[in-house]
């Protein structure tokens, strides 16, 4: 039996038993007892905060859920960003002035020393209809957009959720590999299993290879994951009806994709369309049948001339009809199939071009396997085409250079569009980027056209202290300096870079380090490529001039990328 939301955090110490596991991490679990600690101390440290807007963004799950209950409790709304990115943060600026929780900015508010939970009062829950918090869309076509959240719209989807599978999950853990801080992670990985009391995990897995290790614990395994990872299942051996359900979510799964993922993992593919600003609408199994089956409580129907899908349900903020983007055919025994997005329209030199038409007609030339095209506002209003070839077409990029293979697209489109609509820049990856949650967007593709210098450092997400120095959690963003020509078609970071990174951050945080003298024991053990989250574990000794660095993936298994020492000589005359 599922519980409200609303219950939950508005008497937390009679909504649970107070050693029910309600998270894991793969070395530990969390209790509710130590989830009520962790809400108390949040509660303790947004007291005062006069405003009721609050951007929150916090990678731990567990840690995240406490900030949020304790933000509701005190009648105040969460802002949820995908990210904590300057860009993001600027955004979030213009609407609140209070951060909480990993923001690299001096007035964020973090929770107070707190070991118990003596304040946490019995509160009335708020009425079902009040704003609980505001997400962001995508970005996936414009720029991210905020999208309000009642309490009523997110726990009739959670209802809808465990109407449709709620049996067939029974005593089962959730992973995840998708973050919560977007609609399909917030609901999926944390407020559906937080309801239904089943155990989550506590930060997303990076790694097929953490997946394999959930699948250990003392229950069935749920996935909670993307097309970006199910379409890449390294060869593992998965133990036998240890899986109960894999969800996929995000953007559709390749047909061939879904078949690879269902016959390495074992088990269907329950893929979930929706967004944003729609919530959860249909699911389909591809190895049953490719057409949308629509979730309880949802209605469908299209609109006239257009054949654009439209939706009703009360994961909406109004019982109105929502017209999505997407061209649908229904079929008569009440589901659906989707076929493709409306054209992308963007206005250039005074004449409406579809950015859609452009990328299926270059996606149809020998050596391409992907296009995404967009606006470049900042360069007149030309277009800029992000290509990713496939291995005849790096060959060609390797053998021909850059210029011959521009100069062969635009051949290719030279009969079939006006020429305004033939992109001006180009740029060749070897994959679309990313963000943490998979997704490829406006924000990402524009970064790779940007005229300012292009960045030489990775985005660092969380910086901590340990016993022996320094850890740092970097994504490296697709769009680095370093990548660009090496190599071709696939972009790998060169060693010396990461010698530089290790470098700069240890100056950063212990100061002048000395002259560089020379390195040793140094080791390049697996190449590091875009899109790749990493620890860098830095230790500084002063008494050797030494700075010890290495690289690993950050996942259970630690995979190594690169380690060494950096040695200075000390005592240098300043200059």
């Amino acid at each position: 039996m599922i519980k409200p939301l609303r219950h939950l955090f508005a008497a937390p110490l009679r909504a649970r038993s107070s050693d029910q596991i309600i998270a894991f991490d793969g070395i530990s679990s969390t209790v509710w007892n130590d989830l009520c600690k962790r809400v108390a101390a949040w509660e303790a440290s947004l007291v005062n905060v006069d405003g009721d807007l609050i951007a929150l963004y916090q990678r731990d799950t567990v840690e995240f859920l406490a900030a949020l209950f304790a933000i509701w409790r005190l009648g105040k709304q969460a802002l949820v960003p995908a990210n904590n990115l300057p860009a993001s943060c600027e955004q979030l600026a213009e609407i609140t002035a209070f951060f909480a929780g990993e923001f690299d900015i001096p007035t964020v508010i973090n929770p107070v020393a707190l070991d118990d939970y003596s304040g946490l009062v019995d509160l009335p829950p708020p009425e079902s209809e009040a704003q609980a918090l505001i997400l962001f869309t995508s970005g996936s076509t414009s720029q991210p957009v905020p999208i309000a959240k009642t309490f009523a719209q997110i726990e009739a989807e959670l209802f809808a959720l465990e109407t449709q599978w709620g049996s067939a999950i029974v005593d089962t853990n959730i992973s995840s590999t998708v973050s919560h801080h977007h609609i399909y992670g917030m609901l999926f990985r944390l407020f559906w299993p937080l309801c239904s009391a089943r155990p989550f995990v506590r930060r997303e897995r990076d790694y097929w290879e953490e997946l394999v290790k959930d699948t250990q614990t003392n229950a069935p395994l749920v996935i909670v994951s993307s097309p970006a990872h199910l379409s890449r299942i390294p060869p593992l051996s998965w133990p036998a009806n240890t899986l109960k359900a894999v969800f996929c979510s995000g953007a559709p799964l390749v047909t061939d994709a879904a078949h690879a993922a269902n016959a390495q993992l074992g088990h269907t593919i329950t893929e979930v369309y929706g967004s944003t600003e729609t919530g959860g609408i249909a699911w389909r199994e591809q190895d049953k049948n490719s057409a949308w089956t629509c979730l309880p409580g949802v209605e469908i129907n299209l609109a006239q001339d257009t054949s654009l899908l439209q939706v009703r349900s009360n994961h909406l903020a109004d019982h109105n009809w929502f017209t999505s983007a997407d061209q649908a055919t229904l079929n008569d025994d009440g589901r659906f199939n989707l076929c493709g997005r409306a054209d992308r329209i963007a206005k250039v030199g005074g004449k409406r071009i579809s950015l859609s038409a452009i990328e299926r007609l270059l996606e149809q030339q020998p050596g391409v396997a992907q296009v995404r095209v967009i606006l470049l506002p900042e360069r007149g209003d030309r277009l800029g085409a992000v290509v990713v070839l496939n291995n005849d077409g790096n060959k060609l990029l390797v053998d021909q250079g850059k210029a011959a293979i521009n100069q062969q697209l635009k051949q290719a489109l030279e009969n079939q569009v006006d020429r305004i609509a033939i992109p001006r820049y180009w740029r060749y990856v070897g994959e679309l980027p990313q963000n943490r949650q998979g997704k490829t967007t406006l924000i990402e593709l524009q970064a790779l056209f940007a005229s300012a210098p292009l960045p030489r450092l990775p985005n660092l997400i969380s910086k901590r202290e340990t016993d022996t120095g320094l850890t740092l959690e970097l994504f490296v963003p697709a769009n680095l300096y370093y990548f660009d020509g090496h190599f071709p078609g696939r972009p790998v970071l060169p060693g010396v870079v990461q010698t530089h990174w290790a470098i700069h951050y240890g100056q950063e945080h212990w100061g002048d380090l000395g002259d560089f003298s020379g390195l040793e024991a140094v080791k390049f053990q697996r190449v590091i490529t875009a899109n790749q989250t990493l620890l860098l574990h830095l230790d500084y000794q002063k008494d050797k001039d030494k700075l010890y660095f290495s690289f690993i993936s950050n996942n259970e298994q630690s995979t190594p990328h690169a380690s060494g020492r950096v040695a200075f000589r000390s005592g240098a005359a300043d200059v």
